[in-house]
């Protein structure tokens, strides 16, 4: 099929913003609606009410006589444009008066911007400010009127040509009427010729104005001759509407242009690195890729080919090879690079129509242009990103050539390169096959040539007799049967095996990736009967998962999930996406794990996760996996990462997807973490059994959650024996691993529990049994702690009070997993209360005893609470604090003990119940790269509404951060 290289590139909203002309580009209309309504609910709005304080003469005086004009006149039309900053005026003046009357309007407004006639300041340094907001008034009005004129048919030459007596007006009538190209002419070569203007800013000052004659320009003179001449004072940030004007006006000759230094700069199309300023920038490529111009072509390929960071990423990216096939190879042709000439044969390949002589000649050494500038970049790195490597190593794959498909298979330990070369071997399995065969002698190759005939099991034909026999000999794969719906099976019938009702061939899925090699899953082993999953029903399987999504599993996938075990299944699947450096363009390997994974799912994606912080995408779909799977232990990791994971977002969406499952669980998120909290197989008594073979060893944790060690006689040891077998060594890693855990483990709960004291959070009796005395691990935490039981389940200030109330008592837990008060008298926990930690509010008249009993029975605390600082409101003078010296460091510190940082990083936030919410400011802001920079404390707010236990633990952080 013939592509039209005449045509433009950009889709079409990319043209929505132009200014338009007439016979040029049509924009879309405004949208229908009563331009005189709108004009009215405009003045009557926000802005209209402000302009019109400022013309009661609080600011300034208006010349009463051009107030006075009706509006049914042009004069008096600019008056109200320049007093209202109405945009919906035009449209009505054109609906009630006609075009005509439009554009005597906006040459009246600048008339009066120019002369400053229509008020004067009454003082004050702001009316040089007030004039540039008048001419932006007026440019508004304009571009809408250029708007208009560019769609009527009407002839308004006389009424533009009596505004142009005076440099703006010729202006505006040049912009307004781009297609006088007689006017244009002169007023752009008038232009060059002004001097650079007054320094100080005016906008009305035709000299900075003039840079609107580069939305009137025409043909390449006139941008000749305001190069140098303009500045971007009419032009908005990285003007891309002004552009499409540009090219739209004189066509795709302007992109040489363009991509000058001056207009470069103008547009500000170059790179925004600060040392790439000479280089186009992404949007300059864009546009480059998408106009039909020759020009155009040989910029984009000096641009992205040349230099010492070549770019050839953004080249491929661009489109512009497949969009204009014919310019790329007259403009390739034109280079003396390997690169080039490696970019023309592959068009050539593609597109043979357009050399035909050279189809196949051009295949000698094709890609070799490519390898030597990757090999370049593996010693020093001469590309400009990883998305350029990335971009390349795909170019030479997508060569149709042995040699270059040997080309990526020599390379194919490198990043990138084994994903491509996969990618290759679908598109052409015939010519894989037999690369992959004369080569099998190497030992990575023939793993290779086994996916792929196990991929591809046809594809041996392509080899002659000989060939064909020792690869499957090598490779082990029997050839293709006719059995329906069969795939090749290593050293077996590939019929063997069970086919489920639900894994049928009527079964719709969709495709599988490249990178999957289904007969290399490992067997599946029905409940039923225990027959293995066939592999026909294998691959069917695969492919209701290709279909499926995290969280929209296909329903067969449910069914599927009741037939058997299918955790290590679906690991092998992601090990082989892994394996492929994780194609982007399936989620068949993270959607099985979702729908398949177990435990030690958990902890294989866990340990990846930390390698995978650049791509926050991955992070994610990792932690819909974790919410999907569901176990306690996923959910535990989950928990972890909201409160510990690199990075805000991070946290946040963990913490979004932890609160979804447990509100599926009818839970809180803190009531979900007390019953993830992994029990690591203890017993009741906290004890657990290591396995050495011949030898026994009893595990335990004291109360600081250090483990500890005892042999079959009850002797403590300091360390395990060194393993000497399987077993051993599986014992001795799973101590280890509980170590670890039990570690992070401890850390948290503490921080959970001392929150929950500052918070207020209360358990039913059961749940305070369950999760704090009954847990092996919990109870060596909560034992050392301070218990109220309360009448009801809420946080009053009654409860707070100093010494107590009636109805809360106070309790602590005993050795023996009994309740004990202050007497030390064993006490029974009644049905009906609530449970909290006790907060030294609850018992401040009893502290001494506390501490005394604590003593007695070497009880340390996990954190500080018999002996926890109280303040009272009459104790402390707030205001004194401001001023004071923050370390920064302790920022970070108490954003870990339930304080968060604010958007900006200049102030920390902590919610308290009711509602409450205290705010800590700071100056300067908190940065993580320099957490040391000093600061100052600047205040506090919600003290207010806190009651005193809340009061008191602000002031008790306030102090950390602002003491020595």
């Amino acid at each position: 099929m013939l592509i039209d290289e005449d045509v433009w590139g950009f889709p079409d909203d990319w043209w929505h913003g132009v200014h338009p002309r007439r016979g040029g580009r049509r924009v879309p209309p405004p949208a229908e609606s009563d331009p005189e309504q709108r004009l009215r609910e405009h003045l009557a709005g926000d802005r209209g009410r402000t302009r019109q304080e400022r013309i009661m003469g609080r600011l300034i005086e208006y010349d009463q006589g051009l107030l006075a004009v009706g509006d049914d006149t042009p004069v008096g039309a600019a008056v109200i444009a320049l007093t209202t900053g109405a945009e919906p005026l035009v449209d009505a003046w054109v609906a009630r008066f006609g075009v005509p009357f439009a554009v005597s309007a906006v040459g009246e407004a600048f008339r009066l911007v120019d002369s400053g006639a229509l008020w004067r300041s009454r003082g004050g340094g702001f009316e040089r400010l007030w004039r540039s907001e008048d001419f932006g008034r007026a440019w508004a009005v304009a571009r809408q009127v250029r708007r208009h004129l560019a769609a009527a048919p009407d002839d308004v030459d006389a009424i533009l040509a009596g505004f142009r007596t005076w440099p703006a007006g010729r202006i505006l009538t040049s912009y307004l009427m781009p297609t006088r190209v007689d006017w244009v002419d002169e007023d752009c070569a008038a232009a060059a010729g002004w001097d650079e203007g007054p320094e100080e800013w005016q906008w009305a000052d035709h000299r900075h104005l003039r840079s609107a004659l580069v939305l009137a320009a025409g043909h390449t003179g006139h941008l000749e001759l305001l190069r140098g001449a303009i500045t971007d004072a009419m032009l908005g940030y990285r003007d891309l509407d002004a552009v499409a004007t540009v090219l739209d006006g004189v066509g795709p000759s302007a992109v040489a242009y363009l991509a000058e230094p001056f207009y470069r700069r103008l547009f500000r199309l170059h790179d925004d690195g600060s040392d790439n300023r000479e280089r186009l920038g992404e949007p300059a490529i864009r546009i480059m890729a998408a106009t039909p111009d020759d020009d155009a072509m040989r910029i984009l390929l000096r641009d992205t080919l040349d230099g010492e960071r070549p770019r050839p990423g953004r080249l491929l990216r661009s489109g512009a090879m497949r969009r204009y096939p014919a310019r790329a190879l007259r403009a390739l042709a034109e280079r003396d690079d390997a690169v080039s000439r490696d970019l023309a044969g592959a068009i050539v390949l593609d597109r043979p129509e357009l050399a035909p002589a050279l189809a196949e000649p051009v295949r000698a050494g094709l890609g070799s242009g490519w390898a030597a500038l990757l090999d370049a970049n593996a010693r020093h790195r001469p590309l400009d990103s990883a998305d350029d490597v990335k971009q390349a190593v795909g170019a030479l794959a997508a060569i149709p050539t042995e040699e270059a498909f040997g080309l990526v298979l020599d390379r194919v330990e490198r990043k990138y390169f084994r994903q491509a070369l996969l990618a290759a071997a679908k598109r052409a399995p015939d010519r894989a096959v037999r690369v992959l065969a004369a080569r099998d002698t190497d030992p990575a190759v023939a793993e290779l040539l086994r996916d792929h005939v196990l991929r591809y099991p046809a594809s041996p034909a392509a080899l002659d007799e000989t060939d064909r026999a020792r690869v499957r000999s090598r490779t082990g794969v029997p050839a293709p049967t006719a059995v329906a719906g069969a795939v090749p099976s290593p050293g077996g019938d590939p019929s063997a095996g069970r086919v489920p009702a639900v894994l049928a061939p009527a079964s719709r899925a969709g495709g599988l990736p490249e990178w999957l090699v289904p007969a290399r899953l490992p067997a599946v082993r029905l409940r039923d009967g225990g027959e293995v999953l066939a592999p026909g029903a294998v691959r069917r399987l695969c492919r209701l998962l290709a279909a499926s999504r995290i969280g929209r599993m296909r329903p067969e996938v449910d069914q599927v999930r009741q037939l058997g075990d299918f955790a290590a299944f679906a690991w092998e699947i992601f090990e082989q996406w892994r394996a492929a450096e994780y194609p982007p363009k399936t989620t068949l390997a993270m959607t099985a794990l979702a729908a398949f994974g177990d435990d030690t799912t958990v902890r294989g994606l866990i340990a990846l996760l930390p390698g995978w912080s650049s791509v926050s995408s991955r992070v994610r779909a990792g932690m819909d996996v974790l919410a999907a799977i569901g176990t306690d232990a996923a959910l535990t990791q989950l928990d972890r990462l909201s409160r510990t994971a690199r990075t805000a977002g991070f946290r946040q969406a963990a913490a979004v997807r932890l609160t979804a499952a447990a509100e599926a669980r009818g839970l809180r998120p803190e009531q979900l973490a007390d019953r993830i909290l992994p029990d690591f197989g203890l017993d009741a008594d906290g004890r657990t059994t290591l396995d050495y073979g011949s030898r026994r060893f009893t595990v335990g944790f004291d109360e600081q959650l250090q483990p500890w060690i005892a042999d079959a006689t009850g002797r403590r040891l300091t360390r395990l024996p060194r393993p000497t077998d399987d077993v051993s060594t599986a014992a001795h890693r799973r101590f280890a691993e509980m170590k670890k855990e039990a570690k992070t483990v401890g850390a948290e709960r503490v921080r959970a529990i001392e929150a929950a004291m500052v918070t207020g959070r209360r358990w039913t009796p059961e749940e305070f049994r369950r999760y704090l005395v009954g847990h092996p691990l919990a109870r060596q935490l909560t034992h050392r702690l301070l218990w109220a039981a309360f009448d009801g389940d809420s946080r009053d200030a009654d409860a707070a009070l100093p010494g107590g109330r009636a109805g809360v008592t106070v309790f602590r837990i005993a050795e023996d997993r009994t309740l004990a008060d202050l007497d030390d008298k064993q006490w029974t926990l009644p049905e009906g209360v609530t449970v909290g930690v006790a907060h030294p509010w609850h018992f401040a008249g009893d502290r001494a005893v506390w501490a005394s009993l604590f003593a007695d029975y070497a009880i340390i605390q996990p954190f500080p609470q018999v002996g926890r600082e109280l303040t009272g409101r009459s104790e402390v003078d707030v205001p004194a604090f401001t001023g004071r010296p923050v370390q920064g460091r302790r920022l970070f510190v108490l954003s870990a003990r339930g304080w968060r940082f604010s958007d900006g990083h200049h102030s920390l936030l902590r919610d308290f119940p009711g509602g409450h919410t205290v705010e800590i400011g700071y100056s300067p802001g908190y940065h993580w790269q320099e957490p040391d920079l000093p600061k100052q404390f600047d205040g506090v707010t919600g003290l207010d509404d806190l009651d005193p236990i809340g009061f008191s633990e602000v002031i008790r952080d306030i102090r950390y951060l602002t003491g020595p």
